[in-house]
């Protein structure tokens, strides 16, 4: 707001630059407005209320719902005085001041406010890693923007920002912290993010224009449609382990002496196709029957976070992890009284309880089983699914194995859940060896 204010004769005024796109409008580069008063506090007030309906005026022009006559006479009708006037708006629309027959629209919020209003809206549905994220990405798509009102996002706009995004490295603020948008497009030899990560900020950015429909903000989506196709399959963009990976990897897993969740947390990765987080999060209470069938109880309880509602289910423990000894680990932590399995790790607010096993298993995974940099602990999801996919269980019985959402109708809505003795029996069918 600051930038808007200039103190003249002791008094304070609005000043507002004519936009270049907007020549017609004004003779003069800038508009003046006095808001006749010296307490700067009460000019920040007056001019926060003043601003968005001089705005409201280029961007109508902009539009096209008014001509650029049209846009001097609101103009003359805001500034208010014949003085004010003569210094900034043109003869032809000084002849024309008049009573203006139609009120000024309500100006358009800012970017920047819709999305507060949309994260307080929803934050309390994304974890803690999630909000970290988001706030980069909002971040991002601010500074890429060329436009600073929700009623300016067109769609040529959108496509710009696309584009621009495509061009930019992932981890841009980390990599070229103090650079702008235009000095990093400058730099040569840079690796642009994936597409993936174009789409998902697309997406978001998506998500904010449906809220500003729903909310009567504007009309319309101007992102619809406007996602970058995928060059891979998306089974392709992360790689399976191979049985041969898997083979290296439980060859040089360390003893489950010192430190257990190194030996179990692949393990249960690699026969469960839980998600890391999920894993490192179990509480020895978890881990219990159900109509006979020993289970992971994957659920919210405490201070665990999902990804989605789907995550929430019971997954039968494979007969290899029984063989192995997780049960008598299980007891073991019980009569030690611990209420978490893995409890020497710690809780951070933006990765929950995996962050030291995720960046232990990185490492290991380059030492001992790939340098690969398609093949992560999330691989072990994707071999888990495939193998079973091959084997020819289900694919709705292998989602929600994996805590995938059901999109069939019949089944997703009126179907109840997979008793735990039906999903073990596809669970068992699973086997690494050739």
């Amino acid at each position: 707001m600051a930038n808007y204010l200039r103190l003249r004769n002791q008094n304070y005024y609005l000043r507002i630059r004519i936009p270049a796109d907007l020549p017609g409008i004004s003779t003069s580069a800038e508009i003046l407005k006095s808001l006749r008063t010296r307490d700067l506090k009460s000019a920040r007030l007056s001019a926060a209320s003043l601003l968005p309906q001089f705005l409201g005026v280029f961007t109508l022009t902009r539009c096209g719902f008014i001509t650029p006559i049209q846009a001097s006479e609101r103009l003359c009708s805001l500034l208010g005085s014949k003085k004010e006037i003569s210094s900034t708006i043109p003869a032809q629309a000084e002849s024309n001041l008049v009573e203006p027959k139609i009120a000024a629209p309500p100006p358009s919020p800012s970017i920047a406010s819709i999305i507060q209003e949309y994260v307080n809206d929803n934050k309390s549905a994304w974890t803690g890693k999630t909000l970290l994220e988001y706030g980069s990405y909002w971040r991002l798509l601010q500074d890429v923007l060329e436009v600073d009102t929700v009623a300016e996002v067109t769609r040529e706009e959108v496509r710009k920002l696309r584009d621009t995004l495509c061009r930019l490295p992932a981890n841009l603020y980390k990599k070229h912290p103090g650079k702008t948008i235009k000095e990093v497009l400058a730099l040569e030899g840079i690796t642009p993010m994936s597409t993936t990560t174009v789409n998902k900020l697309l997406t978001l950015f998506g998500s904010l224009m449906i809220h500003c429909v729903k909310e009567g903000y504007r009309r319309d989506n101007p992102t619809e449609g406007l996602k970058v196709k995928q060059k891979k399959r998306a089974d392709e963009e992360r790689k399976a382990y191979t049985r041969e990976d898997l083979k290296k990897m439980v060859a040089a897993l360390p003893s489950p002496s010192a430190k257990p969740e190194r030996y179990w947390v692949p393990l249960i990765g690699m026969y469960s196709g839980m998600r890391l987080g999920e894993i490192c999060g179990l509480h020895v209470s978890d881990v219990r029957q159900v109509d006979g069938v020993w289970v992971f109880d994957v659920n919210e309880e405490a201070d665990k976070r999902l990804k989605t509602e789907a995550s929430k289910r019971l997954v039968p423990i494979h007969p290899k992890l029984i063989g192995l000894g997780l049960l008598r680990y299980v007891e073991t932590m019980k009569e030690r009284k611990s209420v978490r399995m893995w409890p020497k790790l710690v809780r951070r607010d933006s990765d929950g309880y995996c962050a030291a096993v995720g960046n232990w298993f990185g490492r290991f995974n380059r030492k001992h089983v790939t340098e690969d940099p398609l093949k992560s602990f999330h691989s072990l999801r994707h071999a888990f699914a495939d193998t079973l996919k091959q084997l020819g269980v289900q694919e709705n019985l292998i989602a929600e194995l994996m805590g995938h959402a059901n999109d069939s109708i019949t089944t997703g809505r009126y179907g109840k859940r997979y008793q735990p003795k039906v999903l073990l029996e596809a669970l068992s069918t699973m086997c690494y060896q050739p």
